[in-house]
């Protein structure tokens, strides 16, 4: 996959004509609603292909700035602001993330997150990327920081803003007073990062050692969500755990029949205990997924206003590819006609199911997410490269009216493989969570 990705990244310098910088994206939706699920056609939601990188076009490579990004100070610190920003708007690319946290001490990234907080109040779309970079970084806290990192596709004289030459204010004494007041301000700025990261630290810590799986019953959870939606209070996804119990209902799978081709997870109807729990992030959403011992599958939820679960979804495997030459990846993800992405997908019973993500009639990029993936042995972070298709069952009421495939490209540690998922709607209610 690695050698695929390298050919495609030569093959797109090679035919990226250069261009002027663009204007901003008029509006600052990100898409991420309309009927039949999430996403949108329109917007700067999963419907929409980016092109951003490296290239003979500049940096940006076609990559259209958001509105949020215009306006902007030209430089902070050492960093060029638009390098600053075009790193947030495409954080699931590889890297990008990762600048952050290495460098969540500069005084140059205090000084563009205290501007990115200040816009983010009259901006949602700007909001929630910061909510999303601030997921990232939480992921990332215990690991080690290079200050000199910079993501592997983008040079430094890129990254870093273009040197000034220093002038004396008018009627200074020499700028003696002005070299004292920005000495001042970098000490509060770093201080106030080593706060920040702290108190970080201490939630993030408080969160991981608050509270046995086995100590909460499945109506204290209940209870508790109950309670949240009574008062307004969030729903906290931390009681997302490792060993978590529940109760999938065999229900739906009995009703569906030969219908489905999404199978019950075993045990169902009796209690079972969560193996592991990933969180994704990518495209402005946040998804929880809850796996099943044996490998049978998992539940995927989205938590809606107020943090209450308004979607679940149960996904057992349909099959499993290990593509071995680059024209293998290509027919999973090639950028004009690669499976994953493409405006429907065929099951190999011959049944089609339309592309529910952003539905069209041409291919579109696959969704990139990030998976902090939390199991017994602790916590590892891995890509995964999907798209989500639907077709109608068929199946009179009450059987699941829609059934889904989830086909999506796993990279985790030094494997890489393509999943084929079939899917039906949950009810999150009859889960029992505990």
């Amino acid at each position: 996959m690695d050698r695929y990705r390298t050919q495609q990244q030569q093959q797109q310098r090679e035919r990226t004509p250069p261009v002027a910088a663009p204007p901003p994206r008029s509006g600052s939706g990100s898409g991420w609603s309309g009927g039949g699920g999430w996403g949108s056609s329109s917007g700067s939601g999963w419907g929409q292909r980016r092109t951003g990188g490296y290239g003979p076009g500049g940096w940006y490579g076609g990559w259209r700035p958001p509105g949020w990004a215009y306006g902007s100070r030209p430089s902070f610190g050492l960093w060029d602001g638009l390098f600053l920003w075009f790193l947030l708007d495409n954080l699931s690319r590889p890297g990008y993330a990762d600048w952050f946290h290495n460098h969540q001490g500069d005084p140059g990234y205090a000084e563009w997150r205290a501007e990115a907080e200040r816009r983010a109040q009259d901006d949602p779309d700007l909001r929630r990327r910061l909510d999303d970079l601030d997921t990232r970084l939480r992921a990332q806290e215990d690991r080690p920081r290079d200050p000199n990192y910079l993501p592997p596709d983008i040079p430094r004289d890129v990254a870093q803003a273009t040197p000034e030459t220093p002038s004396s204010p008018a009627g200074s004494d020499g700028g003696s007073g002005g070299g004292w007041g920005t000495l001042i301000l970098l000490i509060v700025l770093v201080g106030g990062m080593v706060v920040a990261v702290t108190v970080l630290r201490r939630r993030s810590s408080g969160s991981r050692s608050g509270g046995s799986a086995m100590t909460r019953s499945p109506w204290s959870t209940a209870a508790g969500i109950v309670k949240a939606k009574a008062t307004g209070a969030s729903y906290e996804p931390s009681l997302f755990r490792v060993g978590m119990t529940l109760t999938p209902d065999p229900t739906p799978f009995l009703l569906g029949g030969g219908a489905i081709k999404a199978t019950a997870p075993e045990g169902a109807g009796s209690m079972v205990s969560v193996e592991a729990v990933g969180t994704l992030t990518g495209g402005g959403v946040t998804l929880h997924r809850l796996y099943l011992p044996g490998g049978s599958g998992f539940y995927q939820l989205h938590l809606g206003a107020g943090g209450a679960p308004d979607e679940c979804r149960w996904f057992s495997m349909l099959d499993e590819v290990h593509p071995t030459d680059n024209d293998e990846w290509g027919f999973w993800l090639d950028p004009g006609d690669g499976m994953i992405g493409y405006p429907q997908f065929q099951t190999k019973d011959g049944k089609l199911y339309g592309r529910q993500w952003s539905p069209g009639a041409s291919r579109i990029a696959p969704v990139t997410f990030d998976e902090t993936l939390t199991d017994h042995r602790g916590s590892r972070t891995r890509r995964v490269t999907a798209m989500l298709y639907a077709a109608p069952t068929g199946a009179a009421d009450p059987a699941p009216r829609t059934e889904y495939v989830l086909v999506a490209a796993v990279e985790d540690g030094g494997e890489a493989w393509v999943e084929v998922r079939a899917g039906i709607d949950v009810n999150p209610a009859s889960l029992s969570l505990s």
